[in-house]
């Protein structure tokens, strides 16, 4: 694969697991897979629904989407700096930004906090 993606050990080529279809990188052999499973639809099926029971179902669902992100998020902080929370001091204080909980729920920068 030209890309890494954080699911990359999820992905299994073949048996009775298979949840993709691996194809050459330039897809010469496409049509001689497409070809093989319009053929045997009953595999095909099978790969598909492994592929929705392991991907869609369990680890890509928007909840394991914004796990993994926050997760990547707080990690690179860990070896990063640390943000300034606040713009101000004393009464003056205010937010310099919103937690990304906050943006992804109210889909909104501004926006006083209860």
């Amino acid at each position: 694969m030209e890309w890494i993606q954080h699911y990359q050990h999820l992905l299994i080529p073949e048996g009775e697991n298979q949840n993709f279809v691996q194809v050459e990188r330039d897809f010469t052999d496409l049509p001689e897979k497409m070809e093989h499973l319009l053929a045997h639809p009953e595999e095909a099926e099978r790969i598909a629904q492994n592929s929705a029971r392991t991907f869609r179902d369990r680890y890509l669902t928007p909840a394991a989407e914004a796990c993994y992100w926050r997760r990547l998020v707080r990690g690179w902080g860990q070896v990063s700096f640390a943000p300034e929370f606040y713009i101000g001091l004393g009464a003056d204080r205010r937010w310099r930004g919103v937690p990304f909980e906050s943006f992804a729920i109210m889909r909104k920068l501004e926006w006083e906090p209860s």
